[in-house]
């Protein structure tokens, strides 16, 4: 039987001709129930009978894309993994049989076509300029501990960064007087220069005196200890949903940051170095097309809030919602 000869003799790592073997298995299988006959018997140097005029059997034809095809449609219900799954299977083992037993390779001339079958990307949900200030309101309105709540999450929608990297930030990385703070630990393990909205150094600073922060400690901390990043879900989660905001998560934030910066036509590469990507392709996918662009348009009660907001934590001009 052919599966087994590709089995013993095929030169692929062992994981993937178990995975495979998986998927040609089922292929073998759906043929004995199309010819009515068991798994074992298949040949498929004589899968199609071919008949006379009088229904009397004649030869026996190799297998053809047509009956390929036909497997694949049925297969379509079941999610594109799985197409693409058989469709590496398939494809692996007709060439194999191509290349050593100068067996057609029906995979050539398939009509079905696995890249139309390929997903539209999901994106990841991000805020509005209004939602963030829906968000903003909800923290004021709901927090346990304004001071803290408020700069964590501006301080994550403005500058875009990964949660691990605030929540790791330490006290003495902070420079006040430039507005900046250099990330020594990252993902792609490149140290990262991050820019602050203006005098958002000086807030950051009123917090770690109101606090007692040492230098060495971390900028937020909960009963002496780091926050870690399930409190901070939990805390997003709570006011997303008090502000009757669609849910997004922590890392949803960073998305949102590179789509603003995009949606006011920032150079991708810019927005690369900030978010600290080594590829303008992943880049790309941290921005959303979705986005609906609100230029120029101004909302009267965004105002309002913004004022409101100024006034009830003192932000003065350092709010990062100002255009």
């Amino acid at each position: 039987m052919e599966l087994e000869i590709y089995k013993k003799n095929v030169r692929l790592a062992k994981r993937t001709i178990v995975n495979y073997n998986y998927y040609l298995k089922k292929f073998i299988s759906y043929l004995s129930i199309e010819m009515n006959t068991s798994p074992e018997e298949i040949c498929l140097d004589k899968v199609i009978l071919l008949k006379d005029s009088s229904g009397r059997p004649l030869k026996y034809l190799p297998i053809d894309s047509t009956i390929i095809d036909n497997y694949f449609l049925l297969l379509t219900n079941k999610g594109y993994s799985v197409l693409k799954d058989n469709y590496k299977a398939l494809m692996s083992f007709f060439r194999f049989l191509e290349n050593n037993y100068q067996f057609e390779n029906p995979m050539s001339k398939l009509k079905f076509q696995i890249k139309d079958y390929i997903p539209e990307k999901k994106f990841t949900k991000v805020l509005t300029r209004g939602n963030i200030l829906k968000l903003l309101n909800s923290i004021i309105t709901h927090s346990d501990d304004l001071t803290t709540d408020i700069l964590l999450f501006t301080i994550l929608i403005s500058t875009g960064c990964r949660i691990s990297e605030i929540l790791n930030l330490k006290c003495k990385d902070i420079d006040i007087k430039n507005d900046t703070f250099l990330l020594k630990e990252t993902k792609n393990k490149h140290q990262r220069m991050v820019f602050l909205r203006p005098n958002m150094g000086l807030e950051i600073q009123k917090y770690i005196k109101r606090c007692n922060r040492k230098d060495s400690d971390y900028l937020f901390m909960k009963n002496n200890r780091q926050y870690t990043r399930k409190e901070v879900s939990i805390l997003l989660k709570k006011y997303l949903h008090l502000a009757n905001l669609p849910t997004i998560n922590v890392h949803g934030l960073r998305h949102t940051f590179a789509t603003l910066m995009a949606d006011q036509e920032t150079p991708l590469d810019i927005i690369r170095q900030l978010l600290g990507h080594e590829s303008l392709a992943s880049t790309k996918g941290y921005i959303n097309p979705h986005f609906i662009r609100n230029k120029h348009f101004n909302i009267p009660e965004n105002e309002i809030i913004i004022e409101f907001l100024k006034k009830k934590y003192d932000m003065g001009s350092s709010t990062f919602l100002e255009k």
